[in-house]
């Protein structure tokens, strides 16, 4: 950062509505030009390092190319996950028509510390992106009571995504994990208990632990998420075969997954393909086994799905689609895999990803959805003084629409953030279009949206590059989109499909035009 006034830019060469990087003294930094106005900032996402000068503008907000985290470009403040931390602001003057960067020290937006004390008691249940970010949240909105996160793991909340996309292979994730540390939560009074809840009284407004102990509450957010289907299959108790929730399971399977080795990878949606690609990457031979004609069917179609298998071959990943396990061989410890066609698979270790069963068995006198989910209306609120929010929290998508429930990180810390929010009492509905992203061989896919595989497929680009968007369409709007090497386009897609519901696709993506086009034709709110 500058240690004395330093002349930037001129403004006559910065176009309005535009931003650009520079670098002073070695650090990136981001101007941004809105009319007479220039703002300064840190230049890269804390999240994991984005360029945020290849990101988009929307309004008062900078999105990320890479992950879709959001910054306010007058305050830096956080205003979309993945993105725990806010941006480091500069000073920013004009003179003689030169940008000139002050020297003053720059200003993070940080979380408020508790002021006067609340007698109010809060309880998280949950310690995941969910849970840490509802805690974090209302220490930024000023709540000075108690705030008490009960997790079973036990460790400082970090970033479980980076357990398949990158703990297996060895890589460098860049993601930043744990979201905060211990000092943070020493720092803001946010008490973290190590155990389980053995029932939630919703009418009492009490929670049992294991242990015993009793909690009485004031609100409470319930994050508990899932945990990975044991198979039922024969030989399923065998030594070396391994599901994946946490950093325990995450060690256990790469202290036996020596470089050589063959692995069966059971299950080709999220967890099971991005497990198969960091293996491989790992030196692994793996083979995936699942009862479906393509990756991602169910959610992305065969065609998408194809791209992805065609990928995984060209690394050396072999396929058996269309087949199910019959059982596991072996004499204490994995030897094999025998499909129920018969073959037989030589392997040393078998990983399952076939999803996950919904933890909340503890709750007393709450309805549960068929898959273990709990209802929520628009404010995430389950019950008076109760809240869900991540993977188990069916909700009206985008506010009013039909209930649904999505397995992903973002959509995860938004709804802590608003949880957070709606605890204090600010009555705001969850009104965000889902997006989340994977990442296999270095290659990122994302998806804003919800649709499903059955939707109506268009694509605009080349599958064979690949470089492209899939547009998903269902009675004549467009539903959902995955892109793939098509960062600002992405990132325009979620500005546009939170502004607007019923997109045809020649409004949305204009045939020799692109999603961010359109985003800087439309009028913008400000953050």
């Amino acid at each position: 950062m500058p240690n004395q006034a330093r002349v930037v830019a001129r403004l006559a060469d910065f176009p309005d509505g535009t931003m650009r990087q520079v670098e002073v003294d070695g650090a990136k930094i981001l101007l941004v030009r809105r009319g007479d106005d220039v703002f300064a900032m840190a230049g890269t996402c804390p999240h994991a390092g984005g360029p945020l000068a290849e990101g988009i503008l929307d309004g008062d907000r900078v999105v990320c190319p890479w992950h879709k985290a959001a910054f306010c470009i007058t305050s830096g403040a956080c205003l979309e996950p993945p993105a725990v931390d806010g941006l480091l602001h500069i000073p920013v003057g004009i003179r003689d028509g030169e940008v000139v960067l002050a020297p003053e020290p720059p200003v993070q937006a940080q979380p408020a510390l508790p002021a006067a004390r609340d007698p109010r008691r809060f309880v998280i249940i949950g310690g995941g992106g969910a849970g840490a970010t509802a805690a974090q949240t209302l220490r930024e909105e000023g709540f000075a009571g108690e705030i008490a996160m009960i997790d079973q793991d036990g460790e400082l909340p970090y970033d479980r995504t980076l357990l398949s996309k990158y703990v297996l292979s060895g890589a460098d994730a860049g993601e930043k994990s744990p979201l905060q540390d211990e000092a943070f939560y020493r720092h803001h009074a946010i008490e973290r208990i190590h155990g389980t809840v053995r029932m939630l009284d919703p009418k009492a407004r009490i929670i049992v632990l294991e242990d015993g102990t009793t909690r009485v509450y004031d609100a409470a957010l319930i994050a508990t998420g899932g945990a990975p289907v044991r198979p039922s299959f024969p030989g399923a108790h065998l030594e070396h075969v391994f599901v994946l929730r946490n950093r325990a399971d995450a060690r256990h399977l790469v202290d036996v997954a020596v470089p050589g080795r063959k692995v069966v990878v059971v299950g080709a949606s999220f967890i099971g393909m991005e497990v198969a690609a960091s293996l491989r990457e790992r030196g692994l031979e793996v083979t995936v086994v699942a009862d479906q004609r393509a990756p991602f069917e169910p959610q992305l179609g065969a065609e998408i799905g194809t791209i992805f298998r065609k990928m995984h071959e060209a690394e050396g990943v072999a396929f058996r689609l269309n087949r199910r396990v019959d059982r596991v061989t072996g004499e204490g410890m994995v030897a094999g895999v025998v499909l129920t066609d018969g073959e037989e698979l030589a392997a040393d270790l078998v990983v399952v990803g076939l999803g996950v069963r919904l933890q909340t068995g503890f709750l007393q006198g709450v309805p549960l959805r068929e898959d273990g989910g709990v209802d929520v209306d628009a404010e995430l609120r389950l019950a008076d003084g109760l809240h869900a929010a991540g993977d188990i929290a069916a909700f009206p998508l985008q506010g009013d629409g039909p209930t649904v429930r999505v397995e992903h990180w973002r959509v995860a810390e938004q709804h802590g953030r608003l949880a957070a929010r709606n605890m204090l009492g600010a009555g705001r509905h969850y009104v965000a279009v889902p997006y989340f992203w994977t990442i296999q061989f270095s290659k990122r896919l994302d998806y804003v949206g919800h649709g499903s595989g059955s939707d109506e497929l268009i694509v605009r680009g080349d599958t064979e590059a690949p470089e492209f968007i899939a547009y998903y369409r269902r009675d004549g709007r467009i539903v959902a989109a995955a892109g793939w090497n098509r960062d600002q386009d992405m990132a325009a897609l979620i500005a546009l499909m939170d502004q607007k519901r019923d997109w045809t696709l020649d409004e949305l993506h204009p045939v020799g035009s692109s999603p961010s086009a359109v985003l800087a034709t439309r009028p913008h709110e400000t953050a």
